[in-house]
């Protein structure tokens, strides 16, 4: 008859090179996570920086008058295009920088979606009456993006317009 021996087993407490490690291992993913979150404050600014001057000039109130008939307004930070009730955009033609938006406000008194055949950033732009909305920001430089909307039973185009990215 094989006789069982019960064994006990007693905690022991954790040598001097385990909790050496412990510490060790604790400090190095502390100063891991600081420089993570260092340079991470490097790439993101953690306030509003001003604008390069060539780029701080805002679209004015008034439009100058294109070769074709179209409102022309100028380079800005942040243009706004505001849909009108005669179904034009004004202005119809705007250029901004490189990395900026557009805004849209739409006062037609209709709902809207705005398209763009050759850009993406007015994935989305759907506008009821009376709200604004952004478009995606516009990269890169060089491009020109032309936008519209369609008219009830898709007839014609309305609100044509074009965004040049400088």
């Amino acid at each position: 008859m094989v006789q069982a021996s019960a064994s006990v087993c007693v905690p022991t407490r954790p040598t001097m090179l385990t909790g050496r490690m412990t510490r060790a291992s604790l400090c190095a993913i502390g100063i891991a996570m600081l420089m993570f979150a260092g340079a991470c404050s490097q790439t993101t600014p953690g306030a509003p920086t001003s604008a390069a001057p060539e780029v701080s000039a805002v679209v004015s109130g008034e439009a100058s008058e294109a070769t074709s008939g179209a409102r022309m307004g100028t380079m800005a930070v942040s243009p706004t295009v505001t849909l009108q009730p005669d179904l034009t955009a004004n202005p119809s033609w705007v250029t901004v920088a490189a990395g900026t938006r557009v805004k849209f406000v739409n006062n037609s008194g209709r709902f809207i979606t705005i398209h763009s055949y050759n850009c993406y950033q007015f994935q989305g732009l759907d506008l009821g009456t009376g709200t604004w909305s952004n478009t995606y920001v516009f990269w890169p430089a060089g491009k020109t993006c032309s936008y519209f909307g369609w008219d009830t039973n898709f007839s014609r185009k309305i609100f044509q317009g074009q965004v040049v990215v400088q």
